[in-house]
């Protein structure tokens, strides 16, 4: 990969791992939302149970839960639909919840004498958001004009009050950071891992699936297809005489060959469940679930029609003057008992007739499809 391919990687990387982060921040702020819309009034009520409220506070509690309650709505939404505005809604979002609640509880301090709100205003950034670096620096300073508040608010009561108010802030402050580094790293360690199982299950030439994910792949649908009773179908496949073109055009030519066949398997195996994996040197595989048999052998039509489209000029002209694919076609309604490779094999055994037939066609329950001569494709037979 080039210098400049490589920062480009760097870059994307971090921008998902920053959406994901927003993602995850906004999970937690919703559940905060939540959270505090239901703590707000029992703190009023508890207030009451003291002394009466001032009407400052009890609007500023209005205020607050009002807030509450449609962010709760909001970041509900943003986090069922995955908006990418996600980022600005959880950050608009703690500024005006930290801004209240650092008003709310100097108030309640003031008026009931309860540090109890100020406790949770400065154990929020534990648990929200992931903050970044620069975030964090604010966060801290934030913070600080926080404790500087609660301090002042208490100074009406004594010197201890004053020292509780101050010990309660910094020791959230100092929580709150080490929390955060906690978080992030364990989120970088999570995308690392991800990263390193990704690139196990991943052919590094064509970027498809390889037979590890393979197997993983088919150890989570295979059942589903047996508890739901769907169809499920393999297509193997297999670049026909691909010796003799690297032979001719020497190996890189042959992974640019490569590349491109996976390139138009892949673009025409497009369902998101439809599973495409290099199995070998120039053999690939199609897994796909709830098609029927025409739809299956209509796929692989569109694979070959897609392979032909490429007009890869071949060194072996007996078959076509360009690269063909032969296909082999096994399908099923797995039962209890049925194995995942049992059908692999039995496509690999249409594929093997494929070839012993001409090659450059397709075989599915031992009828011939879309043979083609010289590069000239003639209708469907069978």
């Amino acid at each position: 990969m080039s210098r400049a391919g490589s920062v480009r990687h760097e870059s994307s990387k971090k921008k998902e791992f920053e959406r994901r982060l927003a993602y995850l921040n906004c999970r937690r702020s919703y559940a905060l939302s939540v959270v505090l819309s239901i703590i707000l009034p029992c703190m009023w009520l508890l207030n009451n149970s003291v002394k009466e409220p001032g009407v400052g506070f009890t609007a500023m509690i209005i205020v607050a839960e009002t807030v509450e309650l449609v962010s709760a709505v909001v970041l509900f939404y943003i986090v069922r639909s995955e908006q990418w505005i996600i980022s600005t809604a959880y950050r608009m979002y703690y500024i005006c919840t930290m801004a209240l609640l650092i008003t709310i509880s100097v108030m309640d301090y003031r008026t009931a004498g309860s540090s109890m709100l100020y406790v949770i205003t400065m154990g929020i950034a534990i648990f929200v958001p992931i903050l970044t670096k620069k975030e964090l620096k604010a966060y801290s300073g934030a913070m600080l004009i926080a404790v500087v508040a609660g301090c002042a608010g208490a100074a009406d009561n004594g010197l201890r009050a004053v020292i509780d108010m101050a010990v309660i802030g910094i020791t959230g402050i100092v929580a709150g950071r080490y929390s955060q580094e906690h978080f992030r790293n364990q989120e970088r360690v999570k995308e690392e891992l991800k990263e390193k199982t990704l690139c196990s299950e991943q052919d590094p030439l064509t970027g498809l699936t390889n037979r590890r994910g393979l197997s993983k792949k088919a150890g989570i649908l295979w059942p589903f297809c047996i508890r739901t009773h769907s169809m499920a179908g393999i297509i193997a496949i297999d670049i026909d005489f691909f010796k003799k073109y690297n032979d001719k055009f020497g190996h890189p030519e042959g992974d640019e060959c490569l590349k491109k066949i996976a390139a138009a398997i892949k673009g025409s195996a497009r369902r998101q469940t439809d599973v495409v994996a290099r199995t070998g040197g120039e053999e690939f595989l199609v897994f796909v679930q709830d098609m029927s048999k025409k739809d299956i052998i209509e796929l692989a039509l569109k694979i070959r029609g897609a392979v032909a489209e490429l007009k890869l000029e071949h060194a072996y002209v007996e078959v076509s003057k360009y690269v063909t694919v032969s296909m082999g076609i096994a399908y099923t309604f797995p039962e209890r008992g049925d194995s995942f490779e049992e059908l692999y094999e039995e496509a690999d055994q249409a594929l093997y007739v494929a070839k012993e037939n001409g090659r450059n066609c397709i075989v599915c329950d031992n009828c011939i499809y879309g043979r083609m001569k010289n590069g000239l494709g003639t209708a469907v037979s069978s």
